[in-house]
């Protein structure tokens, strides 16, 4: 079930060259590289438009894709770490909620005209991506070794 650990790149260079550390729970690593190829659409979305002028549908489908896919993974996530009972699931829970609500309000702003596109690029070349690989790298790598240990019996 586990994978080495291996390093997957950002497909674009406009998001700081996002290296994610795998963390050898299969279905979280090939969450985590789907959503890094949907946040690269993101981004690349971003750079494509005018700085001022949202266009109209790509950036929300790619933005709703991209958030769609979080709340399944992180469904996905919480119910393993509940069956395994992880002990700081609170705290992680917490993480998820806490983004999925900004990414959320990503796109209300927009479309209320309160976030320009320039915006919400610094918002997640600057915030939203240094958390993901951070959350990645500390939270998730900790969820897989908790798994890995129990699944091996180990307590």
């Amino acid at each position: 079930m586990n994978r080495p650990i291996e390093r997957c790149r950002m497909m674009t260079e406009h998001t700081e060259s996002a290296d994610i550390s795998q963390v050898t729970e299969n279905f979280m690593d090939k969450d985590h590289d789907e959503a890094m190829a949907l946040l690269a659409r993101v981004v690349q979305c971003l750079e494509d438009m005018p700085a001022s002028k949202v266009e109209s549908g790509r950036l929300r489908d790619d933005l709703r894709d991209f958030i769609e896919h979080s709340r399944a993974h992180f469904r996905r996530e919480e119910a393993l770490m509940k069956a395994v009972e992880f002990p700081p699931f609170q705290l992680h829970k917490q993480e998820h909620d806490a983004r999925l609500e900004a990414l959320v309000a990503y796109v209300d702003d927009l479309d209320a005209g309160v976030l320009e596109p320039a915006d919400l690029k610094r918002l997640f070349n600057e915030d939203f991506v240094p958390w993901y690989r951070r959350h990645c790298a500390t939270m998730d790598k900790a969820t897989a070794r908790f798994v890995a240990r129990k699944e091996g019996g180990e307590t």
